[in-house]
């Protein structure tokens, strides 16, 4: 991260939003965080494929929950939500570095990954099939 932000263009610093949250609820000795993502932005496949091989040295004592970024936008013109939305403006998404890709398939994709995950990361001997998919993609 240190050597991103020294090197990060303005827009890049700009679109930067991070939490972080150590919360010790349940201590069951697993390592459990989220990773929230859309299927738009391409830079995080990349630190989305470098944090699989930490994943995988937590074994079965870890749970990764992804998580996928839309917003609602009700008040949006009809075409935007057309081809950004599902729920009439309830579920949007849209990608700023490629404005020709539609929102609506950004969601299909996060769906996908989603599907996919419930599938076969719960099960330690299945779980790199998620993240072979999500850094194929």
């Amino acid at each position: 991260m240190i050597d991103f932000l020294e090197t990060a263009s303005q827009d890049d610093l700009d679109a930067i939003a991070m939490i972080a949250e150590f919360d010790i609820s349940r201590p069951d000795n697993r390592v459990e965080y989220d990773i929230w993502f859309s299927s738009a932005d391409d830079k995080m496949y990349d630190f989305i494929e470098d944090f699989a091989k930490v994943d995988a040295m937590f074994g079965e004592s870890v749970l990764m929950t992804p998580r996928h970024v839309v917003w609602a936008c009700p008040e949006c013109e009809e075409d935007f939500k057309k081809n950004n939305c599902f729920g009439n403006g309830k579920y949007c998404a849209l990608n700023p570095t490629h404005p020709d890709k539609k929102g609506t398939n950004i969601m299909i994709e996060d769906l996908r990954s989603s599907y996919i995950y419930e599938k076969f990361y719960e099960n330690p001997e299945t779980r790199y099939k998620w993240w072979s998919y999500i850094t194929e993609v």
